[in-house]
């Protein structure tokens, strides 16, 4: 199959690109590198790829790319939380707008189906597992985008005969994660034999998945009709707090290495962690409940916690490089 996968440069997608090439798919990545980066590709064989350089708010450029495509794959977005909050309009452009223009293109390309990346964010502020049915009141600008490209993607599943799997993302985590989130930050305090910095007391809840979980999940819905149209929740079900996620960490250090609090209010910046910024309405949990997934696909995750984030870190022992500085986007 010719199967493009927007966002291929990305963190996730770049895993979903090479787990399709290595079953023999011929993969277009769409990328505007914005986010993603040439370095994530590495490591897949460029004669099974093509790299369009080109961003899903191009429509013309977009439709071109779909032309005899498959399946497409639609893993570009606007990710940062604190971006949604300081430029919403950026936020629904890219998220929402991005979706809509890579349905319409899919529509008019006779593509098969689409896989489109969502979030767990689209549910707000809960206290306990949350299933697909659930109520969803996002708390961020980021959560009101996707959610409002998932409910376009369901009228094209629904009415334009062009069946769109959602796929709910708690915090994918793993090799080539972007310097920003919590994890990468702990992992590089403690392989500069540093303590991991947890804001307030950690104990905030969130769902860690790792990558490689992510894609099995995603290539069976690729394969199999039986995901077509639906909608899934993919986390582990597992509650980890971020103090928790912290001293599994520093388990990881080949010294001992204790977490140092640091009493800081949302929206204000680290004096311990350069550039780190703690989010506004912060969420106090964020656990998904998977069980669709499991009944449906006969999918579950298999990687532990402390697997994942191992793979994690000594990937990041060759590449801190990646990790000098604060994550930001361009625009």
């Amino acid at each position: 199959m010719r199967i493009l996968i927007t966002g291929g440069a990305g963190f996730i997608g770049s895993h979903i690109v090479k787990s399709l090439v290595d079953k023999g798919e011929e993969v277009i990545i769409y990328d505007n590198f914005s986010t993603g980066l040439s370095d994530n590709l590495d490591d897949i064989k460029s004669d099974r790829i093509e790299i369009i350089e080109g961003d899903i708010l191009d429509y013309h450029a977009l439709s071109e790319a779909t032309n005899n495509v498959d399946i497409i794959s639609h893993h570009a977005a606007q990710l940062e939380i604190f971006v949604g909050v300081d430029e919403p309009e950026r936020d629904l452009s890219v998220n929402t707008i991005g979706t809509l223009n890579v349905l319409k293109a899919a529509k008019n390309s006779n593509v098969k189906k689409v896989i489109n990346a969502s979030s767990a964010c689209i549910y707000g502020q809960t206290d306990s597992l949350t299933k697909e049915d659930d109520p969803t009141d996002p708390n961020w600008a980021y959560g009101v985008s996707k959610l409002a490209a998932e409910k376009y993607a369901n009228i094209y599943s629904k009415y334009k005969d062009l069946p769109v799997t959602n796929l709910r993302y708690g915090i994918v985590y793993g090799e080539k994660e972007w310097y920003r989130r919590v994890l990468p930050i702990f992992i590089k305090k403690i392989l500069n034999n540093e303590s991991p910095v947890v804001f307030s007391k950690g104990n905030q809840v969130r769902d860690f998945i790792y990558v490689g979980d992510i894609v099995d999940l995603h290539n069976i819905c690729l394969y199999d009709s039986v995901a077509n149209s639906e909608t899934f929740n993919v986390g582990t079900g597992k509650p980890t707090t971020i103090l928790e996620l912290a001293k599994t960490a520093c388990r990881l250090a080949e010294q001992d290495i204790e977490v140092t609090f640091e009493d800081l209010k949302e929206g204000e910046f680290s004096s311990l962690v350069e550039g780190k910024k703690r989010n506004i309405d912060e969420l106090g949990v964020m656990l998904l409940n998977i069980d669709k997934a499991k009944n449906i696909l006969g999918w579950e995750p298999k990687t532990s916690l402390i697997e994942g984030m191992k793979k994690e870190y000594d990937w990041a022992k060759d590449h801190l490089d990646r990790w000098d500085k604060i994550f930001s986007t361009k625009w």
